[in-house]
């Protein structure tokens, strides 16, 4: 059974650590909070056990998330809780932090891909939610797949900015144009095999 998901796990990876709620309120100068919750299958969790080099790109537990934040400058974890069901693995945290560069350093090193930068009169943030398949190539058996062991695991991004909102590429614009919400899943995802990007500026 495990050499029939590893292939399929393995190409589902690069999409997400499998179920995330990532909420951002930023402020002129980049610094702000994010609130973080994802869900970690117990099924990712023991095919990464005892790895040297843990294939997931978050922290798999509550010591770990607060080891990764404790050794990045420019973060300050608020609020940390883990919670385990027969499923699944759930991390919340919030957390402050300096700069948006900082946030990179709580996942595994080209997971996590935030940046933020003054263009013109703009202030541009920028998250990638997936880098594309390339030239990976999925079955629709494996689609298929990747759909009934990963149904219910949605991927969900909010993006708060200090003033109006006047561009974004992804996602829906709140009422008062001050955030951007942005919902798929790692098999629509992968289904598209796009780069996906979500620009937010204001």
């Amino acid at each position: 059974m495990k050499k029939l998901l590893l292939p399929i796990l393995a190409v589902a990876l690069l999409g997400s650590c499998i179920g995330i709620d990532s909420q951002i309120t930023l402020q002129n100068d980049g610094s702000g909070t994010l609130l973080l919750n994802y869900r970690i299958s117990q099924l990712m969790k023991n095919l990464d056990a005892g790895k040297s080099d843990s294939i997931l790109p978050l922290p798999v537990s509550r010591e770990d998330f607060q080891r990764t934040v404790d050794s990045v400058s420019g973060l300050k974890l608020i609020s940390l809780s883990q919670r385990e069901n027969e499923r699944d693995v759930l991390i919340d945290a919030r957390i402050a932090f300096t700069g948006i560069q900082a946030l990179n350093g709580i996942g595994k090193e080209g997971q996590i891909e935030l940046s933020f930068s003054s263009e013109g009169n703009l202030h541009v943030f920028r998250q990638q939610i997936y880098r594309g398949r390339g030239l990976e190539q999925i079955s629709q058996e494996s689609l298929q797949m990747i759909e009934t062991f990963f149904e219910g695991y949605d991927l969900s991004y909010r993006v708060t900015a200090p003033a109006a909102i006047v561009r974004h590429s992804l996602g829906e614009l709140s009422e008062d144009r001050r955030s951007v919400s942005y919902k798929t899943s790692v098999a629509d995802l992968l289904k598209s095999g796009e780069k996906q990007v979500l620009e937010v500026a204001w």
